[in-house]
């Protein structure tokens, strides 16, 4: 088991916080690779990982899906509270690989524009902009206007006390392009859920739902597909793929590939 050489390797004060789920080729659907490049620090745990990895199963290689999985931070945030004082206070987030990356780089300076972090990271601007909303939303990042220009800095206590609603802007307009997109593409997400599900199948033989629910969420999330269905919507999902004769799922709720006898 990598992670727990890792664990073995590792000293208290730098715990090994990496884990993945490996999957083959032959079994998915594609998996579009993304351009990003990740901060030093996250790189640097993601080597590690793959260095061991290495020594296990040489001479397999681990081709990492930069966009896929989800982070969990501890990040600090501010609020008013009831008598109208601002507080800071630490909050656990989950996030994508791309998200964690772009706050990391706020490690290194406090400020930056949106073409120097586009330019820092390997992503588009345009991605970025809809990215960073999200630390926005969650009050971690704030964004004010230069000129043309938008300059990304860390909330600070003076900033919540303003009444600058550069902040409010931001994120409205990404949540009604975020709306928009999810509209249009969501007759191609659920083939895409299809192709997820049934390579699962195929690799694995049988799955209950819950497992199933997970493995989308770890794979799909941070794709250009979202998946954000809840066990019931997928329930749904799931009985109707069985009624097309694709799946079929015996009594202790198991789903499996529907084996469909010669003629």
């Amino acid at each position: 088991n990598i992670r727990s050489t890792l664990e073995l390797n590792s000293s208290r004060d730098d715990p090994p916080v990496v884990d993945a789920a490996i999957v083959s080729h032959i079994f998915w659907p594609h998996l579009q690779r993304d351009s990003m490049r990740h901060h030093k620090k996250i790189q640097s745990k993601l080597d590690q990982f793959c260095k061991e990895y290495e020594k296990l199963k040489n001479p397999r290689r681990l081709v990492w899906m930069q966009q896929l999985g989800t982070v969990e931070m501890e990040v600090e945030a501010y609020e008013t509270d009831a008598d109208g004082n601002v507080v800071s206070y630490v909050k656990d987030v989950t996030c994508t690989p791309a998200h964690a990356t772009l706050l990391a780089n706020f490690e290194d300076k406090s400020q930056w524009a949106l073409e120097d972090l586009s330019d820092e990271v390997a992503m588009s601007e345009e991605m970025v902009r809809k990215r960073m909303g999200f630390w926005v939303n969650q009050r971690v990042v704030q964004v004010n206007r230069s000129g043309e220009d938008l300059i990304y800095s860390l909330v600070s206590a003076s900033y919540v006390n303003s009444n600058d609603h550069s902040f409010i802007d931001h994120n409205d307009d990404d949540e009604q392009e975020l709306a928009v997109s999810l509209g249009a593409h969501e007759e191609e997400e659920m083939k895409v859920y299809e192709s997820y599900i049934v390579g699962m199948l195929s690799n694995l033989g049988q799955l209950p739902l819950q497992r199933i629910h997970t493995m989308l969420k770890t794979f799909v999330s941070g794709s250009e597909h979202n998946y954000d269905k809840t066990p019931n919507q997928l329930a749904v999902f799931l009985q109707q793929l069985c009624k097309e004769d694709k799946l079929e799922v015996a009594p202790d709720g198991m789903y499996k590939l529907l084996k469909k006898s010669a003629n």
